[in-house]
């Protein structure tokens, strides 16, 4: 009975999904954006961006682990939570809602959420992709984060597969050398010169676009940004691409670097990081 318990976990230690690769999707923990006039927008992931890929994930037997900067669950963006996003399909929807809610992301007690504190202890070398939804929030804490950005720019120097859709894009700000005066700058309306040693300098890349943030500022925050994140990332020295119609997907591509421009594009995302897996 012993060495049959004995070849039963060999077994199991050999077999495909003991190899699954584990990735790292990063969020951001606020639930709020600060706008102009002292005005806030209520906000968080994005619902399709994170489970559509994360569902993929999962289904293709990979490992998935989540973080935000403090560890703390995050929030969903009220907005997401639209079956608009999922095909105007009830049992897809329910599919996506079901899952979320078994994984616990949101709550407060049993979330397996991570810090980014944790990730550093366990090893950003023991993480095979990474990736990000958006949502507004990574615009309020991401973009500056120095963890993040050293976390990037592991991935990034083993040419790791690293996606990001829609505002998720944002983050790669926080590879700046000097993102908080980067960011500061942009807050001001102060003009802002690329910065030649910024890891993604001249890469191909796409964000949530402008035309899409002034409709999404007229329908949704009731309130001006600061910045818009396809200028941001323009200022910086990426090469900003994007789709010829608003709200249609639009994944670039470039080494490592995976791009999504709006919420139509976080399957494209997904399935050009499993290709590299």
């Amino acid at each position: 009975m012993k060495i049959r318990l004995i070849l039963a976990s060999a077994a199991l230690l050999l077999s495909p999904l003991s190899f699954a690769d584990n990735i790292l999707v990063v969020m951001s923990d606020k639930s709020e954006m600060a706008l102009k006039n002292d005005k806030t927008y209520k906000t968080g992931f994005y619902f399709n961006e994170l489970m559509e890929p994360v569902k993929q994930f999962i289904d293709a037997g990979h490992t998935v682990t989540f973080a935000t900067p403090s560890g703390v669950a995050p929030a969903m963006d009220p907005n997401s939570d639209s079956l608009s996003l999922f095909k105007e399909d009830q049992k897809y929807y329910d599919t996506h809602k079901a899952l979320l809610n078994e994984l616990k992301i949101m709550d407060p007690v049993s979330s397996p959420v991570i810090s980014f504190n944790r990730v550093e202890q366990i090893g950003v070398d023991k993480f095979d992709a990474f990736f990000a939804p958006g949502g507004h929030a990574p615009m309020q804490d991401l973009v500056v984060d120095d963890q993040l950005g050293r976390i990037l720019t592991a991935f990034h120097n083993a040419k790791k597969p690293t996606g990001l859709v829609c505002h998720g894009p944002i983050a790669l700000l926080s590879a700046l050398p000097n993102n908080d005066e980067f960011v500061d700058s942009l807050k001001k309306g102060k003009s802002v010169k690329p910065s030649s040693d910024w890891i993604y300098s001249g890469y191909d890349m796409t964000v949530f676009s402008n035309s899409e943030e002034v409709t999404a500022t007229k329908y949704y925050l009731d309130g001006d940004m600061f910045y818009f994140p396809q200028n941001a990332l323009s200022q910086a020295g990426g090469d900003y691409q994007r789709n010829d119609a608003d709200w249609t997907a639009k994944v670039v591509v470039d080494r490592e670097l995976i791009t999504g421009q709006n919420p139509a594009s976080a399957m494209g995302v997904a399935q050009e990081i499993i290709k590299r897996l």
